[in-house]
């Protein structure tokens, strides 16, 4: 028996397969990328790794610090989705703008804004499951996005 979707739960697998090209592109191609910027710059190998693991690490304790409030806030009437739209935006237009910074610097503080924005609209794209389809049906729907 197929399994039929509703057009708003396609849109919310669609969502997790587009966010997980993100992932993707942070856990191989962009560490390349900072590398040969770094190398451009006269900066070693062990000290771009360090600014790397930095940048990765502080982006991830301001999304732990912003994460509960935002989720919170988001169960707000009305609210959900304007901060799902304004993450999800700053994350891709930060993702897109990485292609064209040639600073290691920059590059670094764009990508921990993009970062950031992209695990914030994580947080609100989870809660939004509940809207998007049935108790019954939310299993399916969560493993279709997984998949």
């Amino acid at each position: 028996m197929k399994f039929k979707m509703t057009p708003q739960e396609k849109k919310w697998v669609l969502y997790d397969v587009g966010n997980s090209a993100f992932t993707m592109l942070v856990a191989t191609l962009l560490p390349i990328y900072f590398h040969v910027l770094a190398a451009n710059a006269g900066i070693s190998e062990t000290d771009y790794l360090a600014y790397w693991g930095y940048t990765t690490s502080i982006a991830t304790i301001i999304v732990a610090i912003l994460g509960p409030t935002l989720g919170t806030a988001s169960d707000i009437k009305g609210v959900k989705k304007i901060i799902f739209m304004a993450s999800m935006l700053i994350g891709a237009i930060g993702c897109i703008a990485l292609g064209f910074i040639q600073s290691w610097l920059w590059f670094l503080i764009l990508f921990a804004i993009a970062k950031i924005a992209y695990q914030l609209s994580l947080v609100v794209y989870d809660s939004m499951l509940t809207d998007v389809t049935s108790d019954e049906r939310m299993d399916e729907i969560s493993a279709q996005g997984y998949a």
